[in-house]
C-alpha cells in the first residue's frame, strides 16, 4: 500500500471530539538556541501543523513555552496543558519529540499517566510515539537519556560559566536598563544615550527628596517609555512581553534600578546560585558575590549611589509647611546618635 492511501486511510480512521481540544504543545529553552534554528518554535509549530494536515487532525491549540528549560515544571505552557488534561478538555497532544515535554524522566513519566488516565492521545513525532499504538518498551530510556542530556548541558554551561566570571566576563545576556550590548563584543556594556540620563535623574531625584512613588509618577506622566517597552523601542534584543502600559512606571521598577550596583561602572557576578540544575535559583551569600569595578561606563559614582541607599533606609519626615521631605534626610544626625532612625529631619 503506498504512503497516500496509508495517509488516506488514516484520516478516515480519525473521530474528532469538536468539544475538546487538540494541543500542539511546543518548547525552546536558552541552550536549545544553541543548537541552530531546526528547534525554533516556528520549526516546530511547521512540523506539527504539518503532521495534523497529513493526519486529519483539525483546529490545534498551540501552548508554547519560550526561553523555558525542560527541567522546569513551572512553565506557563506546560503548567496550562496538565490543567486543561485534568479538566478533561483535551483529546491529544503532539509534540516534536519527548524532549520537548520536559527533560526529568520522573515528571515526563507521570504525565504520560496523566494522560493515560484521562484519555488523551500523545504523539512525539521524532521519536515515533503514538500512545494510540501502545507505549513501546524504550520511551522509559528515552526519557532518561532527555534528562541526561540536561545534566550533561548545565555542568557544560557552568564550566564555562565559571571560567567567564573568574575573567570578569558577564555571563548572561540580561543588560540593565541604562546600558546596551556593543554588538561587536556581546560582554561589553555601553551607555544608553537615551536611558542613561533617565536613571542618573532617578538617583537625583531621591536625593533631592521625593519616593519611589513620586519618580515613578513623574515618569508617567512625562511619557517616558519603561524598560521593556524602551527595549523594544529600540530593538536591543532584549526578551520581554508586550506591554499595554509601556509609559506607566510603577515603583517597585524604581526600586529595581536604585538596588543595582552595576550603575557604578561595576561588574558584579555570582548574585544567584542553583544547588542543582533542576534547582531554582536563589541569592547568593554575599562572600560568594563577585565584583569587579571598573568593568564599563558608570551612570553614577560610588558616593551618590551610597548616599541613594542611605536615604533609601531612612524614614522620610515631610516639613510641617510644604509636605515634602527634607533633603537633609538621612544626611544630618544627632552627634551623640548617629542611628538612620534618630535623624534630625
Amino acid at each position: 500500500m503506498s504512503n497516500a492511501a496509508k495517509e488516506t486511510d488514516c484520516r478516515k480512521e480519525v473521530v474528532m471530539n469538536p468539544e475538546k481540544l487538540r494541543i500542539a504543545y511546543e518548547r525552546l529553552s536558552r541552550d536549545d538556541e544553541a543548537v541552530g534554528d531546526s528547534l525554533s518554535i516556528q520549526n516546530q509549530k511547521m512540523l506539527l501543523e504539518d503532521y495534523a494536515a497529513r493526519n486529519g487532525i483539525a483546529d490545534l491549540t498551540h501552548i508554547t513555552d519560550d526561553g523555558w528549560s525542560g527541567t522546569r515544571w513551572d512553565r506557563p505552557g506546560i503548567v496550562r496543558l496538565i490543567e486543561e488534561v485534568e479538566r478533561g478538555n483535551v483529546e491529544l497532544c503532539l509534540c516534536k519529540d519527548m524532549s520537548r515535554i520536559g527533560r526529568d524522566h520522573l515528571q515526563v513519566g507521570l504525565l504520560l499517566e496523566k494522560f493515560q488516565e484521562h484519555g488523551v492521545r500523545f504523539v512525539a513525532i521524532n521519536d515515533g510515539v503514538d500512545t494510540s499504538k501502545g507505549i513501546d518498551d524504550f520511551t522509559p530510556f528515552r526519557n532518561i537519556i532527555n534528562e541526561w542530556v540536561a545534566r550533561d548541558t548545565s555542568r557544560k554551561i557552568r564550566a564555562i560559566n565559571e571560567a567567564r566570571t573568574k575573567d570578569g566576563k558577564h555571563v548572561t545576556g540580561a543588560v540593565p536598563y541604562g546600558y546596551l550590548r556593543d554588538t561587536n563584543e556581546k560582554s561589553k556594556w555601553l551607555l544608553d544615550e537615551i536611558a542613561a540620563p533617565i536613571v542618573r535623574r532617578i538617583f537625583e531625584s531621591v536625593i533631592s527628596g521625593k519616593t519611589v512613588t513620586q519618580i515613578a509618577d513623574d515618569l508617567t506622566a512625562e511619557g517616558v517609555l519603561i524598560p521593556t517597552a524602551h527595549w523594544q523601542n529600540v530593538n536591543a534584543g532584549m526578551r520581554s512581553a508586550p506591554n499595554a502600559h509601556p509609559t506607566k512606571w510603577s515603583a517597585a521598577t524604581i526600586i529595581t534600578i536604585l538596588r543595582k550596583q552595576e550603575y557604578m561602572g561595576w561588574c558584579v557576578l555570582n548574585k544567584t546560585v542553583k544547588e542543582t540544575y533542576k534547582s531554582k535559583r536563589k541569592a547568593a551569600a554575599p562572600d560568594d558575590i563577585l565584583i569587579f569595578k571598573d568593568a564599563h561606563p558608570a551612570i553614577v559614582d560610588e558616593e551618590m549611589w551610597t548616599v541613594v541607599q542611605r536615604l533609601r533606609e531612612t524614614r522620610r519626615r515631610p516639613q510641617r509647611i510644604t509636605g515634602e521631605p527634607n533633603p537633609l534626610t538621612g544626611v544630618l544626625f544627632c552627634a551623640d546618635c548617629p542611628r538612620p532612625d534618630r535623624a534630625l529631619f
